[in-house]
């Protein structure tokens, strides 16, 4: 991900698995939580970007789910895309496993 972003820099804080607060079937996920540094928008310096990123394996189809979200830190701040990234994971549900092939 930090080299789709042209990261100039990039670090991992923490790796955890989430609980679901939602009694289903849908896989316990593994979140990853970091740090990048990315140049936008012709900006002259880079902008710090926490990375918010979560795995849901799906074995029965053989394919991964992966969730993202990148929130710049100089617009929104550090605690605001934390809780709305945790509620997001913890409460997704995968209703029709058919749409995965």
């Amino acid at each position: 991900m930090a080299h789709d972003n042209s990261a100039e820099f990039q670090e991992v804080d923490s790796i955890s698995i989430i609980q679901k607060t939602s009694p289903d079937t849908t896989p316990i996920p593994i979140a990853l939580e970091g740090l990048q540094q990315v140049r936008k928008f012709n900006h002259t310096t880079a902008d710090d970007v926490r990375i918010y990123m979560a795995l849901f394996r799906i074995e029965e189809k053989d394919i991964d789910l992966v969730v993202t979200f990148n929130v710049p830190l100089a617009s929104l701040g550090e605690g605001i895309g934390k809780a709305d990234f945790r509620t997001f994971v913890e409460t997704l549900r995968i209703v029709d496993y058919g749409l995965f092939a």
